[in-house]
């Protein structure tokens, strides 16, 4: 485990407020290259903070948990191939999309 569970937690929410914040500015400037870093390097850690945190639940609440993270996954590999082709409309319904799958990813870590 990476640390403590508060850690980990406190991890997921910054980087929730980061993808909210800055990574939500860069788009909406259409800073593509800062987006797009600005992105990696959030899913780099998240993707194991939501792990972690999962893995500290229920048989139930970890399968939901799991399900969720994968979700968003899903969005933020389709938001970074909107930020690769430099499209705004298409960059901001992904990011959109990929903020409420975190939203929705942290809801079931409790």
């Amino acid at each position: 485990m990476r640390g403590s569970l508060a850690a980990t937690k406190a991890r997921i929410t910054e980087a929730e407020r980061r993808v909210d914040g800055k990574l939500g500015g860069y788009v909406d400037k259409q800073y593509w290259t800062l987006a797009r870093e600005e992105l990696r390097g959030q899913l780099g850690t998240l993707r194991f903070d939501l792990n972690t945190v999962a893995s500290s639940l229920s048989k139930d609440g970890k399968k939901a948990a799991t399900e969720a993270k994968n979700e968003f996954l899903a969005a933020a590999d389709k938001l970074d191939f909107a930020i690769r082709q430099k499209n705004p409309a298409k960059a901001g319904a992904a990011l959109a999309a990929t903020q409420a799958a975190l939203d929705a990813a942290i809801a079931k870590l409790g």
